[in-house]
């Protein structure tokens, strides 16, 4: 590993984040919510905080609970600083010297804290590295756009950005891997991604057809279906809903193995909304023909694959400055 500030650079591995514990579940949803970029909120931006506010204290108690069923907290910080470490070594035989760090767009460590810890280290480039697979204005775009209000001030520092990894023949082959070591033959593929507004499709957001090329890049010859979770609100979500999708291929007969296709690491959305209550809301005790793939967490092959897409991004092959 070669030395020298002026070849210091920062990874920042960036995650939408979760509350540590029940008590920071209120932060959290304030957070989200006064997030323009993913809920526009009637009033305009004005009004948008003091929504966001009344939001959470509606919603608290049910999301509070669970919270409480999944452990207390969210495990996502503690899965994206083990996959950080792993970087971080992987990262030492490269040309320069690295230093990797944690930015959560809507809890702590924030992508702000990241870069003054960054700075701080007299780093001079800043990779962003999205824990996203697909690129998205809800996930990718707004961390991205927290990064540039949190890069303000620190003019020495250049920033460049990874898109998304949706394609990379490593993620899709690890993919694979998970599931043909966990699936069994008598069950279905049923992929399932966080669902967006359909605007942003309409907008151009390429997110859902990235999503479908990951489905049908990881199941090759298997058959598959994909599927949207996490609809909430009063806009027109894209769809299919993956109770609606279980629901039918369960009453046709079927077994589930669902494919959480949009996370690399366990979180609320796997632990509780496939774990818990996607068979709670199965007719007819059917939901004991569902099983899940494990996630990556902190599998040190998912590493591997951010570690190139790094170097990749550094040598300016198929990405952009910031």
């Amino acid at each position: 590993m070669a030395s020298g500030h002026n070849n210091r650079i920062g990874v920042i591995l960036l995650a939408m984040g979760g509350p540590d514990s029940t008590a920071d579940v209120g932060e959290f949803l304030r957070n989200v919510f006064s997030d323009r970029a993913i809920i526009r909120l009637p009033g305009g931006p004005l009004l948008q905080k003091p929504l966001a506010r009344l939001i959470a204290r509606l919603r608290l108690k049910k999301v509070t609970a669970r919270y409480e069923q999944i452990g207390g907290g969210s495990p996502l910080l503690k899965w994206t600083t083990a996959q950080k470490e792993l970087l971080a070594s992987r990262l030492e035989s490269q040309p320069g010297e690295f230093r990797c760090y944690v930015g959560m767009r809507y809890f702590r460590p924030t992508i702000a804290d990241a870069f003054a810890q960054a700075h701080n280290d007299a780093c001079r480039r800043i990779v962003l590295l999205p824990l996203y697979p697909q690129y998205c204005r809800a996930t990718t775009v707004s961390s991205f756009a927290e990064a540039a209000r949190a890069a303000h001030g620190y003019d020495e520092l250049r920033t460049i950005q990874i898109d998304d990894f949706h394609d990379d023949p490593a993620y899709i082959a690890l993919m694979r891997e998970y599931i043909d070591q966990n699936i069994r033959d008598s069950e279905t593929l049923l992929f399932s991604a966080h669902s967006i507004p359909q605007s942003f499709v309409d907008d151009g957001d390429p997110y859902v057809d990235q999503v479908r090329r990951t489905a049908a890049l990881t199941a090759g010859e298997r058959e598959y279906f994909v599927s949207f979770q996490s609809r909430t609100g009063p806009v027109t979500w894209v769809g299919p809903d993956t109770v609606a999708e279980a629901t039918r291929l369960l009453q046709e007969g079927r077994r589930l193995f669902v494919v959480p296709i949009s996370f690399v690491c366990d979180h609320i959305e796997t632990l509780h909304e496939i774990d818990i209550e996607l068979p709670e809301l199965m007719p007819e005790d059917l939901g004991r023909r569902i099983r899940r793939m494990p996630m990556f967490n902190d599998d040190p092959r998912l590493a591997d694959l951010l570690a190139v897409q790094v170097t990749t991004a550094l040598e300016g092959s198929g990405h952009h400055d910031g």
